[in-house]
């Protein structure tokens, strides 16, 4: 079998039947209550960033990206020498927190429970705004939940070499999702820019690297070499420009890698869309409020498609079949050779 799925039939089968197959499989049978919120909302909504049939798009010079990365940064760059001492100290209960590869030498931190709840409150609002919504909706052709809210700050580290999520990956999360990434410090190319690659690849879902890296961390990463063996020739698109400028791309699908800050830290937003049956920590957790803005509440959220992208929670039955599910793909991958 596995010599069989790194040959071009196997990737023909892929790409033109079971990919099909379980796509319309996934709309309308593991996400019908989400098909059927799409068609409401779609109906009433015609304002979002178009994406045409790309899984990534790249927007620079918004007024209201540019004005909420403003906001942003003003809060986030007071915390960061505080977050660097965690970083630098060995003996921070953080090092605890983060997988073996990064503790090697901490390069990443989350900013975002220090800033305010008023700032909190104006991230999720952009997050769950119609926009940032139908935009969703429009490529993942269902509604969307809204599972992940992030500030990130990176900082270059001597001696360092690319690891973690800085090697060239796709998030082994789920079938279909649309993550959102924004500048909120201005990014050159000395302070870590974004990758992803600029092709879009045909049931990419499905395709992936013989993996063999173990450490946590690293698992399902491919090298910066090996994934030049078989993309060198590609066009890769970089997240590199003023504080603001924002990319939408499919990270279950997409292969891209985090920054490598070279001499500059770099500070990035990051919001994930999502649907029940993708293998999320956030859906252990259950709460009266949403993780990321406790002012919304169950109580007060009384709209449907708020309540939804918020709260929704996979049954014990759909939490059992995501992980198998993410066992099925692995077993269908066409592999590339590395």
């Amino acid at each position: 079998m596995k010599n069989i799925k790194r040959t071009v039939i196997w990737r023909l089968i892929i790409e033109f039947l079971l990919y099909p197959i379980y796509n319309f499989l996934w709309n309308f049978i593991l996400n019908f209550n989400a098909k059927i919120l799409y068609f409401l909302w779609i109906v009433k909504k015609n304002s979002f960033f178009n994406m045409g049939k790309e899984d990534k798009l790249l927007i620079s010079n918004d007024i209201n990206f540019t004005k909420i990365a403003n906001k942003i940064f003003q809060e986030a760059n007071h915390l960061k020498e505080g977050a660097k001492k965690k970083l630098f100290d060995p003996n921070d209960p953080f090092l605890k927190e983060i997988n073996e590869a990064q503790s090697q030498l901490p390069y990443s931190i989350s900013l975002y429970e220090g800033l305010s709840p008023e700032l909190k409150k104006e991230i999720v609002a952009f997050a769950s705004s119609d926009k940032m919504i139908t935009t969703a909706c429009n490529y993942m052709k269902i509604f969307p939940i809204l599972t992940r809210v992030q500030v990130l700050l990176n900082i270059p580290r001597e001696g360092s070499t690319p690891r973690s999520a800085i090697l060239w990956h796709k998030d082994g999360f789920g079938f279909k999702n649309l993550d959102f990434f924004m500048t909120v410090s201005d990014v050159d190319e000395n302070s870590g820019p974004f990758f992803c690659i600029k092709k879009k690849i045909k049931a990419g879902i499905f395709k992936s690297f013989d993996y063999v890296m173990t450490r946590t961390g690293e698992r399902n990463k491919v090298s910066l070499e090996d994934f030049d063996k078989q993309f060198k020739d590609e066009n890769q698109i970089q997240l590199i420009g003023k504080s603001g400028t924002g990319i939408f791309l499919d990270s279950f699908s997409t292969f891209h890698r985090g920054g490598f800050c070279k001499s500059n830290d770099r500070i990035m937003l990051r919001f994930c869309y999502q649907s029940h049956d993708a293998f999320c920590e956030n859906f252990l957790i259950d709460k009266d409020y949403f993780i990321y803005d406790d002012s919304v509440t169950k109580d007060n959220t009384k709209d449907m498609f708020k309540k939804f992208i918020f709260f929704k929670k996979p049954s014990t039955f759909m939490k059992f079949l995501s992980s198998k599910l993410i066992k099925f793909y692995h077993l269908i991958e066409f592999k590339y050779k590395s």
